[in-house]
């Protein structure tokens, strides 16, 4: 299948996803232009957080149990600050400038598979890729690893043949690496490395084979994604970087590894993932995940910053949902479908804050254009919100997500 016609499926495909979310009754998506092309990171924050204890303060509301802490304006956003976790606050002291919040983003659901689908990919329906994968296909789908994938959630889409996961058993590598093996329970390890010359004829072969198979069907997009990860795993063996890919959920390691991916060129898209953030019960556990979490949101920014890449690379921290405004009897927070974000880096309009949400923790009416509240505005959708990162990073949103409008209020 040649690229045009590969193309041409791809986006029928994505088309028909956003034609069943139409059938929804959600309204259709505007033509956009697109921004310049920039690297995207994706931190998704997994399970919910509570937004009251940093990006989205509400102190002194009966309607809200909300965190210790001190309303500081630093850089223009208002943030909710303590002892406890000294880490927000310099966060923000240091980045306030290239950040902007946006606050009070609906996802319509409180099932955490839909909203980490919706805040992700902009799209209601299943097998939408998400803007990461998009963005890393529209512009550098010749990388070895154009997405790459560190975290546990994330959507290829049509895409998968582009993305590299780590998975749970550091499978990139042993797929990568003839050296390693993994032997049945109790067997021995058996050098199974070929020979240059038994290499070149199993590639020969798999070659052959798929290609046939390519031919028979007519130009199956499954077939061609299998050759394409040929080339890729070739590429990444070449470049000697497969032992730099291991399994991790520490996020302090996916921070490493994501900006190391992206000095060596390896990928142009990243996900990390911070995880463990469902708090059904003590809530106050949510004060030490804010902690950690900013800590190593500090490390990225320097470490993309010291690596020469922030002119040109945007950073996304999300959750798929947020908490309930009141403890429950457990002292937790339950979930909540409103969520808000932060947005730092390339072309941001930093400390800017877009969106809002209401005493009563809702969603509240914004103007799109500015992100100010707006009575006759509407609050800010998932799909609004993923369009516009789309268009930030320098991809026309028209061709993926066919609802909502582009955010522009956080693009400089």
């Amino acid at each position: 299948m040649n690229a045009l016609t590969r193309r041409t499926w791809l986006k029928s495909s994505l088309m028909a996803l956003g034609a069943a979310t139409l059938l929804a009754g959600e309204r259709r998506l505007s033509a956009a232009p697109a921004g310049p092309a920039r690297r995207l990171v994706l931190v998704l924050v997994q399970g919910g957080w509570d937004t009251t204890y940093a990006i989205d303060p509400k102190p002194g509301l009966a309607g809200v149990d909300a965190p210790t802490g001190t309303v500081q304006d630093i850089g223009g956003l208002d943030v909710l600050t303590d002892p406890s976790r000294p880490a927000v606050a310099t966060f923000f002291n240091d980045w306030a400038s290239q950040c902007a919040i946006v606050r009070g983003v609906s996802v319509a659901s409180i099932a955490h598979p839909d909203c980490q689908r919706r805040i992700l990919t902009g799209v209601a329906a299943d097998g939408a890729p998400d803007v990461a994968a998009i963005a890393a296909a529209v512009h550098a789908p010749e990388l070895p690893a154009p997405y790459l994938i560190l975290g546990r959630t994330a959507f290829s889409g049509p895409y998968g043949a582009m993305s590299a996961r780590t998975g749970s058993a550091n499978q990139i590598v042993t797929l990568l690496d003839p050296k390693v093996t993994f032997p049945a329970v109790g067997a021995p390890l058996l050098p199974l490395t070929p020979s240059a010359a038994e290499e070149a004829l199993i590639r020969q072969h798999v070659q052959v084979r798929a290609e046939r198979e390519l031919a028979a069907a007519g130009g199956d997009a499954r077939v061609q994604d299998f050759l394409d990860s040929l080339d890729r795993g070739d590429l990444l063996r070449e470049l000697g970087q497969v032992s730099k890919l291991e399994l991790t959920r520490t996020f302090d390691t996916q921070v490493t590894l994501a900006v190391e991916a992206l000095t060596r060129g390896l990928c142009h898209a990243v996900q990390l993932e911070s995880g463990d953030w469902d708090t059904h019960s003590n809530n106050a556990g949510q004060g030490k995940k804010h902690q950690d979490l900013f800590a190593g949101l500090s490390t990225l920014m320097q470490s993309l910053a010291a690596a020469k890449l922030l002119d040109d690379t945007v950073v996304v921290v999300a959750s798929e949902m947020g908490r309930t405004p009141r403890l429950n009897e457990a002292q937790g927070k339950d979930h909540w479908p409103v969520t808000s974000a932060m947005i730092l880096g390339a072309g941001v309009a930093g400390g800017k804050v877009v969106g809002a949400t209401t005493d009563a923790f809702d969603a509240a009416p914004v103007d799109l254009q500015t992100g100010a509240p707006d009575p006759d505005g509407r609050p800010i959708t998932y799909a609004d919100l993923a369009a516009g990162l789309l268009q930030h990073v320098g991809v026309d949103p028209t061709d993926y997500i066919l609802t909502g409008e582009p955010l522009r209020a956080f693009s400089a």
